[in-house]
């Protein structure tokens, strides 16, 4: 099995680096690259493989250009414990247009299960500011937190669709809801007479949708997503946790995109400096190489955009936004708990102690059934950042989100949930720092 150079192994051994993936592939020999090519690619990440693949069916020279070991980008499944753990980005849905018609395209739709924490949740346990966590009924904490979504949205007279009728084109006029996208979200609950506990479960709740609490996500932001999800809460959890694909995850989606790719692939290589003149573009890497193609495709992560020299540069408002960069800074941790249950939810306030936005149950295992409970962490940004640090995160994890855990095991992503820090450290100190940990 393949190795990426990403992640940590532990076990009662000891640490061993890398996690076992079928995203780690061959690139192209170096006897076969081209001086120069038609198009190059940054990024081989969905749209990275997408555009490159799109241009390689009626381009001939076309060069793929990543950074890490593997395809996949921020999406990738590793494998342990006999099991497939999504490292990255997850959950997919019929109500995600690009990424479906790409599963639909390569047959993968019989691939998809459910998490259980999201699809069947026996309980929902709340850590608040002021207390640990404690254990309260589903139904009634989801019939909260709609009703305080009723609230949230109705402002002025309108309703979230009257604010936001289509999501997938937010900029489409009338577009009411700039007059409020100076409020954060936790601005906007301050408005709301409702009881402040009401106002709290809400805003751990959407928690989710930055890895911070909502004094620090946009009012529109929370709008956003909630007509994404067909207006209501209900909706938004659906397509953002219930489905994933299994049979190889995420990364059988990568790979089947991969397999209609007419091109060339370059691996290990962090670009720079981009230099665009009349005569095409530059690449240097970080290795002394240069690339030479008439068009180039940026698909780098917001994230690492600052490691890059553009010249000509950016212009000052996409610098700004390259400063400022992504929000999201989470954690994404994979536990195997001793004891087999059924679907549970957790959440945790992000004004308190806890370092743990939510987390849920995924299922009992796959390949050996009833085996333990493997669940998944989710951390607030600027928390559970030391990788090596396995035994005070299942600490804080019993302390702040399920005081009866037995863990086994844990598989730790550190680093930013939605995006990545600078490639131009190297591997080890990227932002996806994977840790698996056995006992």
């Amino acid at each position: 099995m393949p190795t990426s150079k990403e992640g940590y192994l532990w076990t009662s051994n000891g640490l061993t680096t890398g996690l076992e993936t079928d995203s780690v592939i061959n690139g192209t020999p170096e006897s076969a690259l081209l001086d120069k090519y038609d198009v190059a690619v940054i990024g081989t990440g969905f749209a990275g493989l997408i555009a490159a693949r799109n241009i390689s069916l009626t381009t001939s020279k076309v060069l793929l250009v990543e950074g890490r070991d593997r395809i996949g980008g921020r999406t990738w499944t590793a494998k342990a414990l006999g099991e497939e753990f999504e490292m990255g980005g997850t959950w997919v849905h019929w109500g995600q247009p690009h990424v479906y018609s790409e599963i639909h395209r390569y047959n993968l739709q019989g691939n998809l299960k459910t998490s259980a924490g999201t699809a069947d949740a026996k309980y929902t346990a709340y850590t608040a500011s002021f207390a640990g966590p404690s254990k309260l009924d589903t139904k009634e904490t989801n019939q909260t937190v709609q009703r305080v979504a009723d609230a949230f949205f109705d402002i002025d007279g309108l309703t979230s669709y009257d604010l936001m009728p289509y999501p997938h084109d937010p900029l489409r006029e009338p577009v009411l809801w700039k007059k409020y996208e100076h409020l954060s979200a936790k601005d906007r609950l301050d408005q709301l007479s409702i009881p402040q506990v009401e106002k709290d479960m809400f805003d751990a709740m959407i928690s989710s949708f930055g890895s911070v609490p909502g004094s620090q996500c946009g009012f529109v932001e929370v709008l956003r997503w909630y007509a994404l999800g067909g207006h209501s809460m209900a909706g938004v959890f659906e397509r953002a946790g219930l489905c994933k694909l299994g049979n190889g995850g995420m990364t059988s989606l990568a790979l089947s995109i991969l397999s209609e790719y007419r091109g060339h692939l370059l691996f290990n290589t962090v670009v720079e400096k981009v230099d665009q003149n009349g005569n095409g573009v530059t690449l240097t890497t970080k290795n002394c190489r240069r690339i030479e193609a008439k068009y180039v495709i940026s698909t780098i992560p917001l994230n690492c955009l600052s490691d890059i020299s553009f010249n000509p540069p950016l212009s000052p408002l996409r610098q700004e936004a390259v400063k400022a960069g992504h929000i999201n800074q989470g954690a994404k941790i994979h536990f195997k708990l001793k004891q087999t249950e059924p679907g549970w939810f957790a959440m945790a306030s992000g004004y308190g102690r806890s370092p743990w936005c939510f987390a849920f149950s995924d299922h009992n295992g796959n390949t050996n059934k009833n085996n333990g409970t493997y669940c998944i962490g989710f951390g607030y940004g600027g928390h559970l950042t030391d990788p090596q640090a396995s035994e005070d995160i299942s600490a804080s994890f019993k302390e702040h989100i399920k005081p009866d855990a037995d863990i086994e095991a844990n598989m730790e992503l550190l680093g930013t949930w939605p995006g990545y820090e600078s490639l131009a450290q190297g591997a080890s100190e990227t932002s996806w720092k994977s840790i698996l940990c056995q006992r």
